[in-house]
This record gives C-alpha cells, structure tokens and sequence, in this order.
C-alpha cells in the first residue's frame, strides 16, 4: 500500500508553480484599476472630500484651484515617474504613465457621466475610499503604479533605511492633517476614513505572498 502525504504535508509539493499574465490580462488588470481609480476619486470629489497618495493632493488642490483633479493628478504623478525613470525601469514607467494619463481622463469622463445631485459624506468616505484602494491593488498586481509618492517613499526607504511602509503612512498622515486644517474638522475626518478605507484595502490584500501569479 503505498504511503499518503497529509495536506499539510503534501502542500509544498503540491503547490503549481507562479504564471505571470498574459498580456491581454495585464492590459485588462490595468484598465479595470484605472475605472475604479477614476470612480473612487469622482465620489470623493463629489462630497468634498480628500485621501491619500497623489489622489489625496489632487482632490485637495482641486478645491482651491481652478482646475479639475485628474489634471491635477497627472500632474503631479508624471514628473516624479519621469525623475524616478532609471530607478523603475522603463517598463514600469510606461505601463505607469499610460496608466496615469489614463486616469486623469477616466475621471473626466465618470464625473460627466455620473452625476451626483447628493452624496452622503460618510458613504463616500467609505466607499469611495475603498475603490480607490481596489483600483490601486488592480493596477499593482499588474506591475504598474499610480502613486508617486510610492515612489518617492521607495526611493527615500532605499537611501535611509526606513521602512517603506511607514513612509507612506507618514505621507498619508501628513495628506490629511493637512486635510483637517484646510478642509474643517468634519471633511477633515471623513477624508481621514477615506485615507484608512484606501490603506486598509492595500495593507490586506496586496499579499504576493499569497497569490501564484506575478506581482
């Protein structure tokens, strides 16, 4: 009789090896975060609010410029991709920059199409908060970026030693405490919920640990 492994036993064995996507998955992975990136950002955009990452900038800005936050957000995206080009590698740079320009003109195009007559601000914290995190997760599984300040928070983790993750949740804390001050106390908090339900999205389930294909 020959001898059965138990599960545990047997999982590492078991275990297929990873298959990257294909190009047209990468192309629809990519697509679908930017739509949810685009959606996430017009809600928050709709109830005043603000979050972190570029997209917080964009959206904060937008309420004291005269000019729209996909602009905004390409604006300030592009030319950190561009100073960082070498560091990301060319690929990268351009998948993130299509996805970028993307972006801005998905906002453009939702917020013509979708048009809010009232939105509750904690709804839109919530929920545009965690789309917005959605379409980051989508487009990072698929080797693209849409933040900057990820960059940046790379980069400064590189030269320091800091640790990346806490980069980045200082620069989102910096976002929104700014957010509080500029905004009120009541847009500042919900834009606060916003900024958690976005972090909270990647924290979870941006795990490469977890999946088989390609991060």
């Amino acid at each position: 009789m020959s001898e059965a492994l138990s599960p545990i036993e047997s999982a590492p064995s078991a275990r297929p090896p990873a298959v990257p996507h294909s190009l047209a998955e990468d192309i629809y992975g990519i697509v679908t975060g930017c739509i949810l990136l685009a959606l996430g950002i017009a809600l928050l955009h709709a109830a005043r609010l603000t979050t972190g990452g570029v997209a917080g900038i964009a959206l904060m800005l937008s309420y004291f410029l005269p000019v729209a936050p996909g602009p905004l957000f390409t604006a300030i995206n592009l030319p950190i991709f561009l100073a960082f080009w070498r560091m990301l590698g060319t690929p990268y740079t351009v998948r993130t920059t299509i996805a970028t320009l993307l972006v801005m003109g998905l906002v453009g195009v939702v917020e013509q199409g979708l048009v809010v007559a009232a939105i509750n601000r904690p709804l839109a914290a919530i929920v545009g908060g965690t789309v917005v995190g959605m379409g980051i997760l989508a487009v990072t599984r698929h080797a693209t970026g849409v933040g900057g300040l990820a960059v940046v928070a790379r980069w400064l983790s590189r030269r320091t030693g800091w640790h990346f993750g806490a980069i980045s949740m200082g620069c989102d804390a910096v976002i929104v405490g700014i957010g509080f001050l500029a905004l009120g106390l009541e847009r500042g908090f919900w834009s606060f919920v916003a900024a958690f339900a976005t972090n909270a999205i990647v924290l979870v389930w941006h795990r490469p640990d977890r999946y088989l294909a390609d991060a």
